[in-house]
């Protein structure tokens, strides 16, 4: 965080765009958390880097301290649409080899994929009055996109550019995510799929529901640090 330098019209967009989230949930109805869902895309390697904190270790005297691994951008990896909300998991989508994630790929074959879970959890509704939490990527707002999640009866969660610090995706589940993943090696795209997929599942019910609790202080934050980032690198 703090790699970005924010302008006046941005950090006012962050202090408006988190008003108006706390006034329709600070405060209110729990359950009305719960009906947001929330999604991004991340890229994953097929054997990830070895997180800073996993190569600390002890040593004796005169001992040479193990190399760590470091991230390298040409490692064969995957990019992934991930969605949560406060119940758990919602969906993983792998985006294809030499696919490229447009605006009408996320609404043809990811958004689907977040409706077929809600049709299952609630078959008379689906994903109708529900709200979805993303960031500004271009696919995000294309007109596909937009169709789409009018189609399914969502509504938009507002959501201010340059701003990954109120991203539950990105302050929370994939660094713990990438953290759990770290020193792994897998042989192909299914075997990564299925680490992910159990690794979602095992993760506290209860800590989903708290990110987005979290989120809650985290819009505070960017009202008390008057639009400004409240974390720096």
């Amino acid at each position: 965080m703090g790699t970005t330098l924010l302008n006046f019209s941005t950090k006012a967009a962050r202090l408006q765009m988190a008003k108006e989230n706390l006034e329709i949930y600070e405060g209110s109805d729990p359950r009305r958390l719960l009906e947001i869902e929330t999604g991004d895309e991340t890229w994953i390697q097929f054997k990830p880097p070895i997180r800073e904190q996993d190569g600390r270790v002890w040593l004796k005297k005169g001992e040479v301290p193990p190399a760590v691994c470091v991230s390298d951008f040409r490692a064969p990896k995957v990019l992934y649409c991930i969605f949560f909300d406060g119940l758990g998991p919602v969906a993983q989508i792998p985006v294809p080899k030499g696919q490229t994630l447009t605006g009408q790929f996320y609404a043809d074959v990811v958004l689907p994929e977040v409706e077929k879970h809600y049709l299952k959890r609630r078959p008379k509704t689906g994903t109708r009055g529900l709200k979805i939490l993303h960031d500004n990527a271009r696919p995000h707002k294309s007109w596909a996109v937009r169709q789409k999640i009018k189609d399914m009866g969502m509504h938009e969660v507002p959501h201010p550019p340059y701003s990954p610090d109120i991203a539950p995706c990105d302050f929370w589940l994939f660094r713990k995510l990438k953290d759990n993943l770290s020193g792994c090696e897998f042989e192909d795209r299914l075997s990564l799929g299925r680490a992910i997929y159990r690794y979602l599942e095992v993760i506290p019910k209860d800590e989903y529901r708290k990110t987005f609790e979290n989120w809650i202080k985290r819009l505070n934050s960017v009202i008390a640090y008057k639009g400004d980032y409240f974390e720096h690198s």
